[in-house]
């Protein structure tokens, strides 16, 4: 609503009028990002050092470790992107009162 107001000025605001989720998806999104590709190579590593053990076994994970890392960053996008819309609807619906 309030988009002249700064950032830390919406972030202490007790009265909740001003939103920041908008600007602050966009780190969360980067933040999933990272975390996907730490979590995928954990999955590389662990594939890479249960090769010695099961060579079947560390393989699969070997080749499941980047669909995981795509699938998460699907997923955190499609979340992000519902609180968006969700944010979009309030704003939008503010306006329509707005005008009434």
């Amino acid at each position: 609503m309030d988009s002249e107001k700064g950032f830390f000025a919406q972030l202490f605001d007790l009265s909740f009028k001003s939103f920041i989720t908008v600007r602050v998806i966009k780190i969360l999104y980067v933040f999933a990002i990272i975390i996907s590709v730490l979590i995928g190579l954990a999955f590389l590593i662990g594939g890479i050092n249960s090769m010695k053990y099961s060579p079947f076994g560390g393989f699969l994970r070997i080749i499941i470790a980047p669909v995981i890392v795509f699938l998460n960053i699907i997923w955190a996008r499609v979340v992000l992107e519902i609180i968006i819309v969700l944010f979009k609807i309030e704003e939008n619906t503010a306006k329509i009162a707005e005008k009434n």
